[in-house]
């Protein structure tokens, strides 16, 4: 899926409902959601709601809110004028030159474990829209050692949390963060992504510590 620069979605730019999408993939988009996201008020955050609801971008399960088939497709989306095949071939190329970096260096509390990339890169696509990348990270360490590993790379963090549900996540997210480049659209490893055609970019088994021993 594409996105204009200058569209807009429930009366919000359609760049910025679609970070909703991503922030919320797996899980319940509440008001609380929309509202640090796109910066406003509770009632337009409801308005919100109901309008991608109503759009097809969300639906109703057990009671809340979950974004649709049609809602993970606008996580995935971009605004960036179609890749050119070399180009995405460099970008697959330094990704995985990330990930073995972020492998070999102890200080991350998380590792890569696997890379897929799958949608039109993999179709082979001549001129695909971004390199979508299924990621899947695993804590480096277990136990006690790793808890203070993840304390730390909270504490190193230079900018404050916007809530408790990013400082929980942060010694994962900042991996899949550093792993980003424009033209890559990078999300967390689901089963679904395993069902469509893909291909392993990057794979490292066997190197989690778990009980004071190799995995």
């Amino acid at each position: 899926m594409r996105i204009a620069a200058d569209q807009k979605i429930a009366g919000y730019p359609a760049v910025q409902i679609r970070q909703l999408m991503r922030e919320t993939v797996g899980r319940s988009i509440t008001p609380r959601y929309a509202r640090e996201i796109l910066q406003c008020s509770d009632s337009a955050a409801r308005h919100v709601l109901n309008h991608l609801q109503m759009e097809g971008f969300a639906d109703s399960v057990n009671g809340h809110l979950e974004p649709s088939m049609k809602g993970s497709a606008l996580a995935m989306a971009t605004a960036a004028p179609p890749l050119r095949r070399d180009t995405a071939e460099r970008l697959v190329t330094q990704l995985v030159e990330r990930a073995r970096a972020i492998n070999k260096d102890d200080r991350w509390a998380y590792r890569v474990e696997r890379l897929v990339v799958f949608g039109s890169y993999v179709r082979g696509a001549e001129r695909p829209n971004d390199v979508d990348v299924g990621c899947e990270a695993l804590p480096r360490w277990s136990g006690e050692r790793q808890q203070v590993a993840e304390q730390f790379r909270r504490e190193v963090r230079s900018h404050r949390f916007r809530n408790m549900s990013e400082w929980a996540t942060w010694p994962k997210l900042e991996v899949v963060r550093f792993l980003k480049a424009r033209g890559l659209s990078i999300q967390e490893l689901d089963d679904w992504i395993l069902q469509l055609d893909h291909e392993i970019v990057f794979s490292d088994y066997g190197k989690t510590e778990l009980n004071g021993g190799q995995r």
